[in-house]
């Protein structure tokens, strides 16, 4: 395993501590685009080829003195006595009584030294000793090999702790587009911290448009701000105020674009001839202005189609004479008809939104949606304002004035990437829209979407993009979520059983047994010779009795335990909705399908896990 690859740190002057920011952001702006960190687990030690061979006692062999225990069990020895009285009468014959004692205190230590009682005692001892030695012996046999065990589980322990534990998480697929669903405004201010970096500082554009209010992009700023790197700020409505739209679009375009925008602000299934007659409103009077196409002279153009349009008196108006008057010449073109009126009314409406009143002021730069690519910059463009539907109506014209860039091909093919964060509320249509024009374009777009309803979840999976899903805490939308995710099959414990059993047999048996035999001989024996004749006669009698008894117990127990586990097959989700409702703020799992495979990650996107120990340069898939 490799080790994060990292320059060595700037030497600090003279006393001076070292930037704990400037080393987060060299730290963040090094190696390849990652998507966050995914921790792995060192492997568990492996099994010693001797764990399941521990050493085996064997007691040592007691059958000789079992079988002398028996035989001092059945019977004395006989004859013991007859040979000390036999050597007694031999001594004291021989030498009187004095050699007599001698003789036989000699003999009784001989027969008691050899007796049975004492052959059985020297047995013994040298059992226990025996025993004793092959308990020895088993217990440093044993610590011998509980010591090749834990070394070679420490060999491995001391393996492990050189591996890498987190390593970079990559998009196999290489997606043109990224759908990030769900997560706060911290989540996504780690997460573009942890993806920007990388781009930027391998010299790609990115350009960032911030809907949310919540200024996600900000941490990223202030890192490439500590790398030297542009970073440009373009305020919205503030930079729409007074910007010629004429440079960037043509009167048809921008219609187009004015009509698209409005189109998001109605109800799905609304009436598509509105449509026709926004652009052709705006169409109208953008080619009637003679000078700058401003939203504050495009609103007075639209109030001349009224009738209503009627600058101060002594002050210059926003339309010049000539403007005025062909203008006025093309309000028959368009119709007096009640439902073009009324379409007039609202495009105006909405079109005044957008200028300066009071004391709001233009902004001046920001230039051209296309000029938001800067080569190796970061570009964050922002909406906020305080009233609601000019907020509103300003999400939605940058928006897809961002979509007119990339429709155009205003953006150099493969230029960088394009971050929105915060677009639920502009619709699927609107999205699936800017993501075909960014895929033809060759601009890699990332949503950042806080919901993942009805709308938003049909954009989800869309081809050649992958699928990041941070905390959902609302319980539908992570339920759809682990949907989309997947099912896989599992095997659950569904029952354990044990059962526990107990035998005991014990018997008593006696026995009896006897025998007596008579026995009578009878004989005569007639003789004769020269001598004469002789006769004789014998006769003997005998009787034998013999008896036997025998007395027999017997106790065994048997004992048994039976355990049991009974899986199941289930097919359920292969992450969890209440996982991913407790996942923390910069938690995330990654859904990507590459050339292995469509594959399921948990990773963390915090900046900080660059200051970890044991972090990987390379991905996980890339080691194996």
């Amino acid at each position: 395993m490799s080790t994060a690859e990292s320059a060595p740190a700037t030497e600090p002057r003279g006393g001076e501590e070292p930037d704990a920011g400037a080393e987060l952001a060299r730290r963040v702006f090094t190696g390849q685009e990652r998507w966050g960190w995914e921790f792995v687990q060192p492997p568990a030690p492996p099994a010693h080829r001797d764990a399941d061979n521990p050493p085996v006692y064997t007691e040592p062999s007691g059958d000789n003195v079992r079988a002398m225990e028996e035989r001092a069990m059945s019977g004395k020895s006989k004859g013991s006595g007859c040979l000390v009285l036999l050597a007694g009468v031999v001594a004291f014959s021989a030498g009187g009584i004095a050699l007599a004692a001698i003789v036989i205190s000699l003999i009784i230590f001989l027969l008691i030294a050899n007796s049975p009682s004492a052959r059985l005692r020297t047995a013994r001892s040298r059992l226990e000793s025996a025993q004793v030695r092959a308990r020895r012996d088993h217990e440093k046999r044993l610590r011998d090999w509980q010591s090749r065990i834990d070394a070679h589980h420490a060999e491995h322990l001391r393996h492990n702790d050189t591996l890498d534990t987190w390593f970079p998480l990559s998009l196999a697929s290489g997606p043109s587009r990224i759908d990030v669903f769900g997560g706060t405004g911290n989540g996504w201010a780690s997460l573009l911290a942890t993806v920007g970096g990388p781009l930027l500082g391998g010299g790609a554009p990115l350009v960032v448009l911030d809907l949310t209010q919540q200024a996600v992009a900000l941490e990223l700023a202030g890192l490439a701000a500590r790398r030297d790197i542009a970073v440009a700020r373009v305020p919205m409505p503030g930079a729409l105020l007074d910007a010629d739209l004429s440079a960037e679009f043509t009167p048809e375009e921008l219609a187009e674009t004015m009509a698209e925008a409005l189109g998001t602000m109605r109800p799905p299934g609304a009436d598509v001839d509105l449509h026709t007659i926004d652009v052709e409103l705006v169409r109208t009077v953008a080619e009637l202005l003679e000078g700058p196409v401003t939203f504050a002279r495009l609103a007075a153009g639209l109030r001349v189609l009224l009738r209503v349009y009627d600058p101060a008196p002594g002050a210059p108006g926003p339309l010049g004479p000539a403007e005025v008057e062909s203008i006025t010449r093309a309000v028959d073109l368009l119709g007096q008809g009640e439902r073009v009126q009324n379409e007039l009314r609202y495009v105006r409406a909405q079109t005044e939104l957008l200028t300066p009143r009071g004391q709001e002021a233009a902004v001046p730069g920001g230039g051209g949606a296309a000029d938001w690519w800067r080569p190796g910059g970061l570009t964050i463009v922002t909406t906020q304002d305080s009233v609601r539907r000019r907020k509103d109506l300003t999400d939605r014209f940058v928006f897809f004035r961002l979509v007119h860039a990339l429709r155009t091909r205003a953006v150099a093919h493969g230029s960088g990437t394009l971050v929105v964060a915060g677009a639920d509320h502009l619709g699927r249509d609107a999205l699936e829209s800017m993501a075909r024009e960014a895929r033809t374009a060759g601009v890699r777009l990332v949503f950042l979407l806080e919901h993942l309803r009805e709308g938003t979840v049909q954009v989800a999976g869309g081809s050649d993009s992958a699928t990041v899903f941070m905390r959902m805490g609302n319980g539908e939308e992570a339920k759809a979520a682990a949907q989309f995710i997947g099912q896989e099959h599992k095997f659950l414990v569904n029952q354990l059983t044990r059962q526990v059993g107990e035998t005991l047999t014990e018997g008593r048996g006696s026995s009896y047994g006897g025998q007596r035999g008579v026995s009578d001989t009878d004989g005569s024996n007639r003789g004769g010779g020269t001598s004469g004749s002789s006769w004789g006669s014998s006769r003997s009698f005998s009787t034998s009795l013999s008896r036997s008894w025998q007395d027999s117990t017997n106790t065994s127990t048997a004992r048994s335990t039976t355990t049991g586990e009974n899986l199941s097959r289930v097919y359920e989700f292969a992450i969890e909705p209440t996982q991913l409702q407790a996942l923390p703020a910069t938690g995330l799992v990654l859904v990507d399908t590459g050339p292995a495979g469509r594959r399921v990650v948990f990773g963390d996107c915090n900046p900080g896990i660059n200051f970890l120990p044991r972090l990987s340069a390379r991905p996980r898939a890339s080691l194996t």
